[in-house]
């Protein structure tokens, strides 16, 4: 199935919307690396924010202090989360386990 062909308007505003999308999980981010939210909160918002849900839940995971690609791997392994997951797709054990481990 080939790709539709964009207009260069179209081109323009979905270039836009991508620039929007980088910067909003990246200030997301960096709010969740410097303590500023739990795991708890920064699941609930990136669920409740289509920009946010597609964030991998294992480059969620490295954004907290401490906790390195091995650890987050090691993490969603235990609890039976697919490395390709992404926030959007998690449920609800699945934050319950997470957030476990984060208070455990």
């Amino acid at each position: 199935m080939a790709t539709p062909e964009l207009s260069d308007e179209q081109r323009a505003q979905a270039l836009v919307k991508a620039t929007a999308v980088r910067s909003a999980r990246r200030v997301f981010k960096e709010n969740l690396s410097q303590g500023q939210m739990t795991l708890s909160v920064a699941i609930a918002r990136a669920k409740a924010d289509e920009a946010l849900a597609g964030i991998r839940v294992h480059d969620l995971l490295q954004c907290l202090p401490g906790i390195g690609p091995k650890r987050a791997s090691g993490v969603m392994e235990d609890i039976g989360i697919s490395p390709a997951r992404r926030v959007r797709g998690l449920g609800s054990h699945q934050v319950d386990a997470l957030v476990a481990r984060e208070r455990g």
